[in-house]
């Protein structure tokens, strides 16, 4: 059986029991068990109500049905969607729930906000409403702005939003069974369902302890150096003693400075500072007790690491799950939370360390069945679940729907580049007929993470792993150029994890849909034999053919690549180009075709606004305003990613910028990062990476789109923004590709020799020129009958339709 774990990261991350518990079950279950489980961590940034919010949001739309059974045990992992759905909860946000400040309101306190809290009050426990609740706060955030006392932290409203989240994600309805790491979390007011069973299930510490022998000759605790877990109250209480034993402190926080001074004159008390897991399990075992009095711990791993050192442990009635392990003068000390009731406790387990060593044995004993076989074994504990595929689940869900696993070396979601856009619209496009998963690549040094950003279209990331980059730079380094879309699927079995998804998210698909042909090999390794789709944003081979040096690698990836497209080519049962050159340079590349559609590079229509005229002048001038510019000054405007054709068109528009001074040419994205450090001319502006509002806002100022593009196939994504937008737009013939070249021109071309003269010349034509504003509207209009995403996809859809799954019906 295949689990899956989804619990959040700390943001800054820090690795505590709730870490530990996780890491441990899911090294026993690989280790120990027949199983299979999978550890999805997302960073969960929490400290104001946006970060708590956008992260309930995330987790929502995490796709994990790849897993036959998933497990969540913190905020806001259980937002998450699955038939076999268990929480064992650790704790809810508790600062919004029974530690909220008494002082504070509970009801929402601004006047303004009656109909929000209305329409909260009305959302129920159904999965349906998640919308609902994200709605009320996003009204909010448009209504009142992001900084508005509304969105305190701690505050009403919050607390509201989160308690209406936690309805949903822990209801009944969607979770089967119900757990607590504690029965000090199973009896808090409000965490758990009304009626709900809960069973309590103890977790134990993934140290590697040791059962102390013979009497042990220091106090010794382990913890956070933060109010909440008491420290200054051992101080206190030691300080009281006459004890000559030394009390040994081991943890690091905010308090650390605090307690330092508090402990000032008495040389007893040590304070070790952080402590390696690996001499933990001496200092447990090398005492006479553990003091451990936190407030209303929720379990307390430190009280069961001591008592399976075998050494006792000394809590406070009101410490919460430690009083569950510890019996009082059996197994340890539960005492009053006050400086005179601990102090006399510590002095009882130091006057007679034999008899504190005997207890601790007791305890080891009485807790001897907290293992994580114990815990795997009721976590995974259900009737014939191991048998039950879950494709049978999904399949009766959405019988007529068919499934389309795509498989790229970059991912598609918050896109930047063209390749990114082109993924992240035909995902969304052909997610209206069919469901779509991408399964992508990402960087080593970042986490995995799965997110669905509307019904049917989802995305998982899987991170390089450390071998898998060696590789590359060891045999792509080489060539001289990036190299990752090649190595991403040539080196594959260096990342096990990207194969081990495959398979599980191919079980349930009924077709695989390959980016570029990089990820072929990755079939093969996974043993996938199902009909394949081939998406072809270029024409790989020629394209590196130009980009490739002529040298021993050079020659020698181009061979590699030509090699894994002309697989790609022939296993595939449909191919779409970008543009009909496309299609012609494939069929005299590789011979016969399987079935081809031309599904050019679009764009997002309703996303660009059509401004010309007299409107454009006065963006331009705004722009150029707040710029700190000449508001005379003329822009010129090179949208591109990082890609060496892209690179080359760069170093043109620099040569070419030296000589118009009176135009500012603005480049944007990815390719910035390539000059970074450069000296070059003061009329070019390196904007680099910029979110959609500000490329909106400049699409509407720019006078000229420019497009020097020397190689590459396939469509330009940016000549479709910039005819979309109204601007003029100037083109090289290769620049051009893809859109039509019948008279009248709804764009500019020229060679490259001639195109500094090509863009003066577009320059000096006025905004309100009849032949201009007849052109831009022709263009605008050209864009949405022919290079609409939706249309676009539609047409995929159909030729997918009809060539890959209607043979089946």
């Amino acid at each position: 059986m295949k689990i899956g774990v989804v619990a959040p990261a700390a943001v800054p991350y820090t690795r505590g029991g709730f870490e530990r518990l996780w890491s441990g079950f899911v090294n026993h279950v690989n280790d120990q068990t027949n199983h299979q489980a999978e550890l999805i961590k997302v960073p969960f940034p929490e400290t104001t109500l946006h970060g708590v919010i956008e992260g309930y949001r995330r987790f929502a739309n995490i796709d994990v049905s790849g897993f036959d059974m998933v497990i969540t045990s913190k905020y806001p992992g259980w937002m998450i969607d699955h038939p076999n759905h268990h929480v064992y909860m650790a704790h809810v946000l508790r600062g919004l729930y029974e530690t909220y400040p008494a002082s504070f309101p509970t009801s929402i306190t601004e006047p303004t906000a009656h109909d929000l809290s209305i329409w909260l009050d009305a959302i129920g426990p159904r999965r349906s409403e998640i919308g609902s609740v994200f709605a009320v706060y996003d009204e909010a955030v448009k209504r009142y702005g992001h900084d508005h006392p509304i969105f305190g932290h701690p505050g009403p409203f919050g607390r509201r939003l989160v308690q209406a989240l936690d309805r949903i994600g822990l209801s009944p309805n969607h979770v089967r069974r119900h757990a607590a790491i504690a029965q000090t979390v199973a009896d808090r007011p409000g965490y758990f369902p009304t009626g709900a069973h809960v069973e309590v299930i103890h977790p134990p510490t993934d140290l590697p302890l040791i059962l102390g022998n013979g009497p042990g000759s220091y106090l010794f605790t382990a913890s956070r150096l933060d109010g909440p877990k008491r420290i200054d109250l051992l101080i206190e209480a030691f300080r009281q003693t006459t004890t000559d034993v030394e009390f040994k402190i081991a943890g690091t926080g905010p308090e650390a400075d605090r307690l330092r001074i508090l402990a000032e004159g008495d040389s007893r008390i040590t304070f070790l500072g952080f402590v390696p897991d690996g001499d933990l399990p001496g200092l447990y075992a090398g005492a006479i007790a553990v003091p451990f009095v936190p407030a209303d711990e929720d379990y307390g791993l430190i009280a069961l690491e001591a008592l399976q050192s075998g050494t006792p442990v000394i809590t406070a009635t009101d410490s919460g799950g430690p009083t569950e392990l510890v019996q009082h003068l059996r197994t340890g000390w539960v005492v009053a939370p006050t400086p005179d009731a601990l102090a006399d406790a510590m002095a009882q387990a130091c006057a007679n360390p034999s008899r504190s060593r005997d207890w601790g044995h007791r305890g080891a004993a009485s807790v001897k069945n907290v293992t994580w076989e114990h815990v795997a074994k009721q976590l995974v504990r259900v009737a014939g679940l191991g048998s039950e595929p879950i494709s049978a689940s999904h399949q009766a869900r959405r019988p007529t729907r068919r499934r389309i696993l795509a498989l790229n070396t970059f991912t598609a979601h918050s896109p930047q580049g063209g390749g990114a856009l082109r993924a992240f619209h035909i995902g969304m496009g052909l997610a209206k007929r069919f469901d779509v998963h991408l399964l992508s690549l990402t960087e080593p040094h970042l986490d995995g993470w799965s997110v669905t950003t509307a019904p049917g279209f989802s995305e998982t990331a899987i991170p390089r792993t450390e071998a898998h980059m060696e590789y590359e730079f060891r045999d792509g380094g080489a060539i001289g150029i990036p190299v990752g879309d090649l190595y991403g699927g040539k080196a594959i079995a260096f990342t096990p994890q990207y194969l081990r998804q495959l398979r599980l998210l191919a079980r349930d698909a009924d077709a695989i849909m390959l980016s570029h042909p990089y990820m072929e090999p990755a079939l093969d390794l996974a043993r996938i034999d199902l009909p394949v789709i081939y998406d072809a944003y270029n024409v790989e081979a020629r394209l590196k053919d130009m980009m490739f040096p002529m040298s021993e690698a050079g020659i020698r990836g181009v061979a590699e690549v030509r090699a894994v497209e002309a697989a790609t080519v022939a296993r595939a049962e449909l191919l779409a180009t970008c543009s009909a050159e496309d299609a012609r340079m494939f069929a005299a590349v590789y011979g016969p075709l399987p079935p081809t559609v031309m599904i050019a590079n679009g764009t997002d229509i309703d996303a660009i606004p059509f401004v010309v005229g007299k409107q454009r002048i006065r963006r331009r001038t705004h722009w150029l305003r707040a710029m700190g510019a000449d508001p005379d000054a003329r822009i010129a405007v090179f949208l591109a990613s990082w890609h060496q054709p892209n690179l080359d068109a760069a170093e043109e528009l620099h040569s070419i910028a030296a000589d118009m001074p009176g135009v500012l040419f603005v480049m944007v994205g990815s390719h910035c990062e390539y000059f970074r450090g450069r000296q070059l001319p003061t009329n070019v502006i390196q904007m680099g990476r910029i979110g959609d509002a500000t490329k909106r806002i400049l699409l509407e100022a720019a006078d000229v789109g420019l497009n020097p593009m020397e190689t590459g196939s396939g469509t330009n994504l940016k000549m479709v923004e910039y005819l979309a937008s109204g601007m003029a737009t100037v083109t090289t013939p290769t620049g051009a590709r893809g859109l039509p070249t019948e008279e009248p021109l709804v764009y500019n071309a020229a060679e490259i020799g001639d195109f500094a003269e090509a863009i003066r010349w577009v320059l000096a034509i006025d905004h309100d020129d009849p032949i201009r504003l007849e052109k831009t509207a022709r263009a605008r209009r050209l864009v949405e009958a022919e290079f609409g995403w939706s249309q676009l996809t539609k047409r995929f859809a159909d030729a997918i339709d009809h060539t890959v799954f209607d043979r089946d019906r």
